[in-house]
């Protein structure tokens, strides 16, 4: 619950002082990883919970072990509980990762404030960023609209 800006400045600027020197890609990532992590399990974690336990019963009944009703009946109903949220943190993600500017690590927002500045355009580029990140995040948004609308027509036609 922690806002990834903070969490940034403590990895980069605060874990130094216990001895730990990271380059700033890899505070970028470990920031951002431990965020989003948290946010992505917590999704897994309502996705298989939504499944009603009868489910889950009845392929015990049916002679299935943990681990197969776990593939073959929570999983592929879950994934089509997971897929929006996911791919909505993952654009959010795509978006918050202008943030690691504050730890020297030059990205797509700081290139824009450095060729605004310099060409004194500043609609034009902004316009053009913002651009570059639609068609960054457009084919994310395609990708999971496919693998739900397939995980949507399989479990149409699958007697589970």
């Amino acid at each position: 619950g922690t806002p990834l800006l903070i969490q940034l400045y403590l990895i980069f600027y605060g874990l130094p002082y216990i001895g730990l020197r990271l380059d700033p890609f890899a505070a970028a990532v470990i920031g951002l990883g431990l965020n989003y992590g948290a946010c992505e399990a917590e999704n897994y974690r309502a996705g298989i919970q939504a499944i009603p336990k009868a489910q889950i019963d009845a392929s015990y009944a049916l002679g299935m072990t943990p681990a197969q009703s776990l593939r073959h009946v929570v999983v592929p109903q879950a994934m089509r509980i997971v897929i929006p949220p996911v791919t909505n943190d993952f654009i959010a993600l795509l978006k918050d990762s202008s943030l690691v500017s504050v730890i020297t690590m030059v990205e797509l927002t700081t290139i824009y404030g450095q060729l605004a500045s310099t060409y004194f355009d500043y609609l034009g580029i902004g316009l053009l960023t913002a651009g570059v990140y639609f068609l960054i995040g457009l084919p994310f948004v395609k990708l999971s609209r496919h693998f739900e609308a397939r995980l949507n027509r399989e479990l149409k036609y699958k007697k589970i």
